[in-house]
């Protein structure tokens, strides 16, 4: 199995999916390796003993869609892992890519291809895109859409909302497997003092969104819903942990400072999975109002600690923990946020009885066994 991801870089979502998945697939005795542009030292350590190979010219890990001339940056980096797929290629049985533009360097390989599609590709996250970055995502929509039903013999999505995505632009069906989530992990309860006291939380009542700061991940949303409740639920802060990405982050905070909130809000920037944990653990109510995409994983980490969640209709997870009544999904924060501090004991109980159900159904296992039968699809040569 060769396993295309653009970055191994920051321990997000897709790099867990990578993780997880090769994990599973060496223990069952799949040869694995992942193609990368770019991996970090915290994610080397965290995939001790796979096979990862990165191109001999160094690529730094950088956003492709903010302006014109950095969205044409990314022709470079598929031209490096379209090398590097081509080199490989001929030793594996089954290509699998995940995030763009893993999906276009398997153009004309005549090799099975599975798509692990997080996101259907958008080419830029600017809210005012001039005319030029307009022009290019047409094309490259178009350029998208010729690649994918040309090259790709199965695409997988995580959920409901991804399916009719790839449905509206390739008119395809896709296979949805629910990510897994690491329950043994996110479950346990460590380091929490000792982060209360590193962000100065003690007797607050905590609201937290764990993210990367962009557009798609919308702390914006957050930061009106604190605002706004500031004076009615008392102590309140809310914890913003993720990396930075500008010039959304340098708004935000400019924002902030203009509302007088500094004080209240905290930003942590990129940490670790044991910070992002004792987080969980520690805060209150966990958010996610998520505009398209991203974030998959987050809310069912939260759910893992036993902590409420509030998610925004638009997030890719949110018809799940719908079905499930496993959260709260509603595009007003502020009247749910209220509605939970109100009766904030009868919703600690549905966190609680949301983990359990969390533990038996969103497993990394239960996601490698149904892979595993989309491979086997892919290689019997069944028709897209």
């Amino acid at each position: 199995m060769l396993i295309i991801n653009r970055y191994m870089s920051v321990y997000g979502g897709a790099e867990t999916l990578v993780k997880e998945a090769v994990s599973r697939l060496n223990a069952l005795g799949v040869t694995t390796r992942i193609l990368t542009l770019n991996i970090s030292e915290e994610v080397k350590k965290l995939c001790l003993g796979m096979d990862i190979v990165i191109p001999e010219e160094d690529f730094a890990y950088t956003f492709r869609s903010q302006s014109f001339w950095q969205s044409l940056g990314i022709v470079k980096e598929i031209q490096a892992l379209r090398r590097l797929v081509k080199k490989h290629s001929p030793e594996f049985d089954v290509i699998n890519a995940h995030n763009f533009p893993a999906s276009w360097v398997v153009r004309g390989l005549r090799k099975p291809v599975v798509w692990m599609c997080n996101e259907v590709p958008n080419f830029y996250n600017n809210p005012k895109p001039s005319l030029a970055i307009r022009l290019l995502r047409n094309v490259g929509i178009s350029f998208d859409k010729h690649i994918v039903n040309r090259d790709i013999g199965f695409i997988c999505v995580a959920d409901e909302y991804n399916a009719k995505k790839v449905k509206q632009r390739y008119r395809r069906e896709s296979e949805i497997i629910h990510y897994g989530v690491e329950y043994d992990f996110f479950s346990q309860n460590a380091g929490k003092e000792e982060t209360i006291q590193k962000y100065n939380l003690k007797n607050n009542f905590v609201l937290l969104q764990v993210g990367m700061l962009s557009p798609e991940k919308n702390q914006l949303k957050s930061i009106r819903a604190f605002e706004a409740l500031k004076g009615v639920i008392p102590n309140l802060k809310l914890v913003l942990a993720g990396r930075p990405q500008n010039p959304y982050a340098e708004m935000l905070k400019r924002y902030i400072a203009g509302k007088g909130l500094s004080s209240d809000i905290v930003f942590t920037g990129h940490i670790s999975k044991q910070e992002v944990r004792a987080l969980y653990h520690l805060c209150n109510i966990a958010l996610f109002p998520v505009k398209t995409q991203g974030g998959w994983l987050a809310p069912f980490e939260a759910l893992c600690a036993g902590k409420p969640i509030v998610t925004s209709t638009t997030m890719g997870a949110a018809s799940l923990i719908k079905r499930q009544n496993i959260g709260t999904v509603n595009d007003d924060f502020i009247a749910s946020l209220r509605g939970i501090y109100n009766e904030y004991n009868t919703y600690l109980t549905m966190a609680e009885q949301a983990r359990a159900w969390v533990k038996e159904n969103i497993t990394w296992e239960l996601f490698t066994k149904k892979m595993i039968k989309v491979f086997e699809k892919t290689l019997e040569g069944m028709p897209k």
